[in-house]
């Protein structure tokens, strides 16, 4: 990666666990794709009633030159951050690999025709 990826924290405790996982899941999606010159990361506790318990959102943006720029947003209610955070933090790099892989298809394609 270019750049150093940003990871914020929303209401969230900082930890280094949370952002040892996040570099790690980031190295797995640096696989699919050269270039990537942007990535941040944003950990939040969302605003809910208090009946509904803590819902977490992990927002993943990624930059890919020359001009795509992918997200995935997943949500959760966490009851244990450390069983149920990562799982969250999974579905949301899950779904940014996705779109990476197919972003990278689609300019090798482009690079080849």
């Amino acid at each position: 990666m270019q750049t150093a990826p940003e990871i914020i924290f929303h209401d969230v405790q900082r930890s280094d666990w949370v952002e040892r996982y996040i570099a790690e899941r980031l190295e797995r999606v640096e696989r699919y794709a050269e270039g990537i010159t942007r990535c941040r990361v944003t950990l939040t506790q969302e605003v809910a009633s208090h009946n509904k318990g803590n819902r977490y959102s992990v927002l993943v943006e990624v930059r890919l030159p020359p001009n795509h720029d992918l997200a995935a947003k997943k949500q959760k209610v966490v009851h244990d951050m450390r069983t149920e955070l990562p799982a969250l933090i999974n579905q949301a790099f899950g779904a940014i690999e996705n779109q990476v892989k197919k972003t990278a298809q689609l300019r090798r394609a482009a690079s080849s025709d």
